[in-house]
């Protein structure tokens, strides 16, 4: 099981203070940085948490642990002073980065905090007698025939993007949910990136896209990837391509 995108971020969050701070002091990490860091950490955390929740009796036991782990760290701040004054960065320099440090870091735990109550409070959606609501979870619903997807498949394998062994009615059941659901995922055989581009070109109006990725290819973090995409607005997409062609058949 691939977690380590759930621990990543619950070891960012509980360990490493000192260090942070003394880099924040010396300037080898601004703020900005080290918000934007954690942030994109957490997402992460709650892509794979939701991945491997509806899948994992023991892993929504851990859940459950961390939520009362983040709940005790949020009700310690409320003791805490850190929020009591400002702090003048030329006379108390530590302080004031340590103020931000908690400043951010509760922020994140109480998103944290709210996905993962969220998440314990929707008991549905791992209810065994639901295999529709789980079954949806592993593939898109893209409304294209029989050629237009053979055209997507014939592309990404041609293009050495999917393992060419791939079955196409196995590609087909993941992009649309027609058909017997596979007992293996897909593999992408291409740079990640182009996976997140290729999601986020096909797939960008299907609700939790990302997740589904995850779940469908066994690749995590595609979200943080699509944002440093290599295809900028104004080069060529071939995905962008791809789809377009799709209009005319």
């Amino acid at each position: 099981m691939k977690t380590k995108y759930f621990f990543s971020f619950i070891s960012t969050i509980y360990n490493g203070y000192n260090h942070t701070i003394d880099a924040m002091c010396n300037g080898t990490i601004n703020i900005e940085q080290w918000a934007g860091k954690l942030s994109n950490k957490r997402k992460a955390f709650e892509e794979c948490t939701f991945s491997y929740y509806i899948e994992s009796q023991q892993f929504r036991d851990k859940v459950g642990i961390y939520c009362d782990k983040f709940k005790e760290s949020l009700a310690n701040y409320e003791k805490s002073h850190w929020f009591d004054c400002d702090f003048d960065i030329n006379k108390e320099r530590r302080r004031y980065f340590e103020q931000k440090y908690h400043i951010i870091r509760r922020r994140e735990i109480t998103l944290a905090c709210e996905f993962l109550e969220k998440l314990l409070n929707e008991p549905k959606l791992i209810s065994n007698n639901d295999k529709k609501v789980s079954n949806e979870l592993f593939h898109y619903n893209l409304n294209y025939n029989e050629e237009q997807f053979k055209s997507i498949y014939t592309f990404l394998v041609d293009g050495k993007y999917l393992e060419s062994t791939t079955a196409l009615e196995d590609f087909i059941y993941y992009f649309s949910g027609k058909g017997d659901k596979p007992h293996h995922g897909l593999k992408w055989i291409d740079k990640k990136v182009n996976l997140a581009q290729f999601i986020d070109t096909l797939c960008n109006k299907e609700n939790r896209k990302w997740v589904i990725a995850e779940l469908i290819f066994g690749e995590y973090g595609l979200r943080q990837s699509n944002g440093n995409t290599a295809y900028r607005k104004d080069d060529n997409n071939p995905f962008e391509d791809l789809k377009n062609t799709l209009k005319k058949k």
